[in-house]
């Protein structure tokens, strides 16, 4: 009778050990957009984002899509490698410093110089994709004192987090390149 006991509870810790287990993580970034070429001097002091705001509910490890009914689909499995707002304003730097000569913007830590800088200030009012296959960025951002809004759409394929982490790229890279344009 013993031997069937230790049986059973061997072949239950074995069926329950998939139950038990944690799906794997996988982990996602942006990508920096090449120009199709870059942009003259700017001016005098070089440019640097000052700050980002994200829309609520966004800015957070799990890659995030839009569902219908205002509700959200957090994908705690699939994560950015950082939060969005860290994510986001380090690639949007360097969408940036792509675009402009050298030396022309101020990369997240690195010391500003001793001229000063030209800040600009984002508030995403969007940065998602869903519920329909596009990813929508809606943005005010402030810089030499003017105010401006843009708003990019990104056609997408599927709402897979792949899909939803190339589409983000796009975007911002698209909103470099009109602050380029208007600085």
């Amino acid at each position: 009778m013993r031997i069937r006991h230790a049986i059973a509870a061997a072949a239950l810790v074995v069926c329950s050990c998939g139950f038990f287990s944690r799906p794997d993580q996988q982990f996602f970034t942006l990508e920096t957009i090449p120009p199709a070429q870059r942009s003259a001097t700017i001016g005098a002091n070089p440019v640097a984002i000052g700050t980002v705001e994200l829309p609520p509910g966004l800015d957070r490890r799990g890659i995030v899509v839009r569902k219908s009914d205002h509700q959200l689909d957090i994908r705690g499995t699939h994560q950015w490698s950082d939060t969005l707002e860290t994510v986001v304003l380090h690639t949007l730097a360097h969408d940036l410093a792509a675009r402009l000569p050298d030396g022309e913007v101020i990369l997240p830590g690195q010391s500003t110089p001793a001229g000063g800088v030209r800040s600009i200030d984002i508030i995403f009012e969007e940065l998602a994709a869903g519920p329909e296959t596009i990813f929508q960025l809606r943005a005010r951002w402030t810089a030499d004192g003017l105010t401006r809004f843009d708003e990019i759409s990104v056609p997408m394929s599927s709402l897979d987090s792949s899909e939803v982490a190339s589409a983000t790229s796009q975007a911002l890279a698209q909103l470099a390149d009109r602050i380029v344009a208007s600085i």
